[in-house]
């Protein structure tokens, strides 16, 4: 069953009906996606338009039956924390739980809806390696359930007690670590940051701004930002999402992974179709009320999912393939057969730990290989063969018709539309 605002778990906030209003107008703004992404950059993120919509279509499908959960992957330093602790930021506070670590078993004895429909942040995977079990079955089954064995303190008799902790839950990790649990990492859509010499430009460069008259104002408005924030996600319905398209997208299956990367990519398109629900008829079949995605949620899904599909469809991790392009464009550049990781160092800028790293996935996954080096020796690697970019993004939608005059409705004779005046049910996302 849903949970109602009499739920301990479930607190109420109560807006005024300015606020409500005014949320009301956000929502149904056409550009509301680059009102989103402005506001991302108000509160301090710059660039990482893709990374920006990303997270926060993760947080917002909290909401929703099957939600988005997010793995920021990067260096450290290139700021991870700070897109995943600003789009917290940008949710009401009632619906995060935010964690620096986590035990093996504590999720299993939480409140049984202190989970449902929150995201839980964790800072940093390394606090939650021990719970990374609890973690994939929370976002694959939805629920978690435990029995223990407990003494009865008036018979002293052993008996069993049953704990279950009800979701949906949307999660977000950041780690540095290109060696993640693949049974883990294949739970989420796996982002990086950009950790360009031009992003970081913009960085600095919005750095010292922050410090003028002009980044003063712009730090005024940030509690104005998140309250429009809070109170328009607060009125998000979880009503279901229907995809008249999803019968014309084509997915590669050359992989038995898409098997469990469609439903995600899929889950995409609804959750933008979720945001924008406040721009849509809502609809009823049996009793059911929902949403149905258009060709812009269609379109917008196949544009950020072309934008993480390295990381989450490839062997490598996108920091780690970023490396080996820079690395084929130094002996590119060098003409050289063999190198050493300080000419890696020299040409890339990067630190040595974070080449060590990186370089040593490169070495197991046999882009790169040991050419000498030993105990005393120094070290000389070589290219095992040259970098080629493929010529199909796998995990991305392929449709040659997807027109509107060619998309699938849902039986009119079963659909009534809503219109104003006409009371929708209040009922629960049906999966």
């Amino acid at each position: 069953p849903q949970q109602t605002a009499g739920e301990p778990d479930s607190p109420r906030i109560a807006m005024t009906d300015a606020e409500r209003a005014e949320a009301l107008e956000f929502g149904r703004q056409p550009d509301l996606i680059d009102h989103i992404l402005s506001d991302y950059t108000d509160c301090g993120i710059v660039g990482e338009e893709n990374n920006k919509l990303l997270c926060y279509l993760a947080a917002a499908s909290r909401k929703m039956a099957e939600p988005i959960s997010v793995l920021i992957l990067s260096s450290s330093g290139a700021g991870k924390t700070a897109l995943q602790d600003t789009t917290l930021r940008l949710c009401p506070p009632e619906d995060i739980i935010q964690l620096t670590s986590l035990t093996g078993k504590s999720l299993f004895y939480k409140g049984r809806h202190s989970l449902k429909h929150r995201v839980l942040a964790i800072e940093e995977h390394t606090g939650a390696e021990d719970a990374g079990y609890a973690i994939r079955c929370l976002i694959s089954s939805g629920e978690l359930t435990v029995e223990s064995t407990v003494k009865d303190l008036s018979t002293g008799k052993l008996t069993t007690t049953a704990n279950r902790v009800e979701g949906p839950t949307a999660v977000f990790i950041t780690t540095t670590d290109p060696d993640l649990n693949p049974e883990t990492r294949s739970r989420f859509l796996v982002l990086s940051v950009d950790e360009s010499r031009e992003q970081t430009r913009a960085i600095l460069e919005h750095q010292r701004r922050q410090q003028t008259v002009d980044g003063l104002m712009s730090a005024s408005n940030v509690a104005t930002i998140l309250t429009r924030h809070w109170n328009f996600q607060r009125l998000l319905k979880p009503l279901a999402v229907v995809n008249p398209f999803a019968d014309k997208l084509a997915f590669t299956d050359d992989r038995l992974q898409s098997r469990r990367d469609q439903p995600k990519c899929l889950n995409l398109v609804k959750a933008v179709a979720f945001l924008r629900q406040f721009q849509k008829p809502v609809k009823l079949a049996h009793g059911v009320a929902f949403v149905e995605a258009d060709e812009k949620d269609v379109d917008l899904a196949d544009r950020l999912l072309r934008h993480i599909t390295g990381g989450n469809l490839e062997e490598l991790n996108v920091v780690s393939r970023n490396l080996l392009t820079l690395i084929e464009r130094m002996v590119e550049r060098q003409s050289c057969a063999g190198f050493t990781r300080r000419q890696i160092r020299e040409f890339t800028g990067w630190a040595h730990s974070r080449v060590e790293r990186y370089l040593e996935q490169l070495i197991d996954m046999e882009y790169v290989l040991v050419d000498k080096g030993r105990n005393g020796v120094k070290y000389v690697y070589r290219m095992a063969s040259q970098l080629v970019e493929p010529s199909h993004l796998p995990g991305t939608f392929s449709s040659p018709s997807r027109s509107s005059d060619k998309m699938q409705h849902a039986d009119p004779e079963r659909v009534i539309e809503h219109v104003p005046g006409r009371t929708v049910p209040d009922v629960g996302v049906t999966k």
